[in-house]
């Protein structure tokens, strides 16, 4: 019920009849109580149809709401969703840096506990605050590439701190799972519908949503694009193998390819320390500027992500896919156009049916809105559990 209120704008309760195949009866039942526990509310009239006119039914995004948090090395994200998935407010503070996780824990606790008072909010109307990281899951390298941080919270329970500071529920997920699922709950989208959203910051990953489900694989580490090995005689990976997508795709591959090439780290290095950021942004400057190495590397990072994306599609036969992440910030639709490209005249469903390919989010807080999308499908929809094959 609440899955069908929450994909359409609006909704009757005959037309709920209709789409749930329950009967009137039960529909009343069952609105009768969301009603007064008012998590759904009234939205008007619709147009009759011939008797009377029927009364809409939507989400109270005032009522309950979820929290959404996502870590970063340099910043770390906090927003206030209501149940609809919409930002309410959002807060940044600063990130994880080389602190110990306790205290970036006990500053995100603060920052979380500020926010519901200025707002007035009472901690039991959250349902839950969702928390976004990288890499693998149910191992070692939960953080991602970065071995410092690794070795410091692999072994620490961040949701179980979060959720014994703030006395609120809290529950961590895969960040490319988290856009996702804020796409599929906060964009209407139908349950019916195969997707997958591909998520690039530094690295990248996709989330897969099968049903209405995320498909998370035997040890949840399904989607993790950017170890699909691309170059088998590329660069080493931090995963162990040699040419894998993240190598050449992403930011972070750029910027690895630069600092392994003496001429390219000359050309858009600073000769000192490398600010990874830094020597990527010169990167992008070097397309204004008519440079070859910088539009070498730039096509080949496209080139590589939408050629892997192609292949993926192939095997899992989509029908929308949606490029997220500060990662596509400056040229994300080039990447676009490429994967359209490609999917026209490569994909092996060309001609039996269309791939809609668009560009989501890029701002820092899209992985913080999917993960507070997390809490929300999984308190309200809770039969889209996960989607194993």
């Amino acid at each position: 019920m609440l899955d069908l209120i929450r994909s359409s704008e609006s909704i009757s309760r005959v037309e709920l009849a209709q789409q749930s195949s329950l009967t009137e009866v039960t529909i009343s039942k069952i609105v009768k109580e969301l009603l007064s526990e008012g998590i759904i509310i009234q939205a008007g009239q619709g147009r009759s149809t011939g008797g009377k006119r029927p009364i809409l039914l939507k989400l109270n995004t005032g009522v309950l709401y979820a929290v959404g948090v996502a870590f970063g090395i340099p910043t770390i994200v906090i927003v206030l969703c209501g149940l609809s998935g919409t930002l309410i407010e959002r807060v940044d503070i600063p990130g994880m840096g080389a602190e110990p996780p306790p205290k970036v824990i006990a500053r995100v606790a603060d920052a979380v506990r500020q926010l519901l008072e200025d707002r007035g909010i009472q901690p039991e109307s959250i349902m839950g605050i969702g928390v976004a990281s990288s890499g693998r899951r149910r191992g070692p390298l939960g953080w991602g590439a970065d071995p410092l941080v690794a070795r410091k919270w692999e072994r620490f329970n961040t949701a179980a701190e979060l959720e014994a500071r703030c006395g609120i529920p809290a529950i961590i997920e895969n960040d490319a799972n988290c856009v996702a699922l804020g796409t599929f709950w906060s964009g209407g989208t139908d349950a019916t519908r195969d997707f997958m959203t591909v998520y690039m910051a530094q690295g990248i990953g996709a989330g897969i949503v099968i049903g209405g489900a995320i498909f998370r694989g035997s040890s949840d580490n399904a989607g993790e694009i950017g170890h699909i090995v691309v170059e088998p005689d590329g660069l080493e990976c931090w995963c162990g193998s040699r040419g894998c997508l993240e190598t050449v795709g992403t930011p972070r591959g750029i910027v690895g390819q630069v600092l392994a090439d003496p001429e390219l780290a000359e050309l858009f290095g600073d000769g000192g320390a490398p600010d990874q950021a830094a020597v990527y942004r010169r990167v992008v400057a070097g397309l204004d500027d008519g440079l070859p190495q910088a539009e070498e590397l730039i096509a080949r990072s496209v080139h590589s992500v939408a050629t892997a994306l192609l292949g993926l599609n192939n095997v899992l036969d989509l029908d929308r896919i949606q490029l997220t992440g500060p990662g596509f910030a400056t040229m994300g639709q080039r990447y676009v156009a490429e994967l359209r490209t490609l999917l026209r005249h490569a994909s092996f469903t060309r001609g039996v049916h269309d791939v809609s390919v668009e560009l989501g989010g890029t701002g820092q807080d899209v992985a913080a809105l999917g993960a507070a999308s997390v809490v929300l499908h999984g308190s309200l929809t809770p039969h889209h559990r996960s989607a194993r094959i």
